[in-house]
């Protein structure tokens, strides 16, 4: 490398943005952040919880000016053999290091299950973009008291169902498992959420959605069972999937330190990359952890010319929450990885999530200040910890 180290950014949501700020003092770096042309910047954690419903307009939930420089276009291809960077413009870009920060897109539903009329119009859309979020905010404009059908019931379409029925709207969350949320929270979690789901919106849990398509301006879902709801809006929330330029085209690999397994001088952090650390194989798209992943990987580039010392071994730590109807989730670490699950407290639920004699992750509701107090324990000895009672883990490892 040159005596100033040139450093290209892909993507500057939390990850991107915080791996530029960490590099920023640094007077032996120059770092250039690729950015979409079309979008700025901005917190998608406000999508849900605030554009969607008007709260706020999309330029509150903007992201500040990133320090260096900038280039607004996106990325065709990379070569990590001559460390290039091929730019949808045409234009080329050199690096000594790259930090890949591309994030994540919409999980879609299984081919052939909406019908191109419905895929087409603006009633149905994923909750994921600040697009998104207005076209929800157009439906609910359009209509009073409009009927929205949300399939998926994880983080966001659990957080979701609770925000627009407070907003006015007829909710309806389905989902196709009897008792949805257990990959994402845990049986004990998705248990008292489920119970939570059924006293505010309607479900219908337990039935894969079969067919979508437009009849004039409403949507017709058909379900497994049967059964037939017409809706005004239909959201998906089924989980994200990592997206990257070539060669890539999906999910990086990256070893402790978030360098990738496969590429010399390349990094990613975020909803892109996937680790391999303490027998296991997982990918977190939460934006705190996404923000601390991208602080890990510029410092580990700064370890590796010699301006830093080394960061260790990443391992997940920030918290994340969803407010769902009366319940606040707070959880941090692995939730979904683990051999064993120990309940430390009933009334608040306080879950400890356990692999191998570490605590790997904590969570709860309306838990906030036990499971904070858990957090400087992650990733450490489990021989301490209180106990009240044990279930077994019902997620996959």
């Amino acid at each position: 490398m040159s005596a100033t180290t040139h450093v290209l950014v892909i993507g500057a949501g939390a990850a991107g943005s915080a791996a530029v700020r960490e590099l920023a003092p640094q007077e032996k770096i120059t770092t250039t952040a690729i950015i979409d042309a079309e979008i700025a910047p901005y917190n998608r954690t406000l999508v849900n919880k605030a554009v969607a419903t008007g709260l706020i307009d999309t330029h509150q939930a903007q992201l500040p000016p990133l320090p260096g420089s900038v280039v607004r276009d996106s990325v065709r291809a990379v070569d990590p053999r001559e460390q290039t960077v091929h730019l949808r413009s045409g234009a080329r870009l050199d690096y000594d290091a790259l930090i890949v920060a591309t994030g994540s897109a919409p999980r879609p539903l299984p081919s052939g299950v909406a019908a191109p009329a419905a895929v087409d119009s603006a009633r149905m859309t994923h909750l994921h973009s600040l697009d998104d979020a207005l076209r929800v905010r157009a439906a609910l404009a359009a209509t009073t008291s409009p009927r929205v059908l949300v399939y998926g019931a994880g983080m966001i379409g659990a957080e979701t169902s609770g925000i627009l029925r407070d907003a006015g709207c007829q909710v309806t969350l389905a989902a196709s498992s009897p008792v949805p949320g257990i990959t994402a929270f845990g049986a004990a979690v998705a248990e008292q959420l489920a119970r939570a789901h059924r006293r505010a919106v309607t479900t219908r849990f337990g039935h894969t959605l079969t067919h979508l398509d437009l009849e004039k301006n409403e949507v017709r879902a058909e379900f497994s069972d049967g059964h037939v709801a017409t809706v005004d809006l239909v959201i998906t929330a089924l989980g994200t999937i990592a997206v990257s330029p070539s060669p890539w085209n999906g999910p990086i690999a990256v070893d402790h330190r978030l360098r990738s397994r496969t590429h010399d001088h390349i990094y990613a952090a975020g909803g892109v990359a996937v680790h391999e650390s303490d027998g296991l194989t997982w990918r977190i798209d939460h934006w705190s952890d996404a923000e601390a992943q991208g602080v890990h990987a510029a410092r580990s580039l700064l370890a590796s010319i010699g301006l830093a010392d080394s960061p260790g071994i990443y391992r997940p730590r920030a918290l994340y929450s969803a407010q769902i109807h009366q319940h606040l989730y707070l959880a941090a670490g692995h939730t979904s990885h683990s051999e064993n699950v120990q309940t430390t407290s009933i009334v608040p639920l306080v879950l400890t999530h356990e692999r191998a004699g570490q605590l790997i992750g904590v969570s709860g509701l309306d838990a906030g200040a036990a499971v904070m107090a858990l957090v400087p324990e992650l990733h450490s000895s489990i021989e301490s910890m209180p106990r009240a009672e044990s279930t077994p883990s019902t997620d996959t490892p």
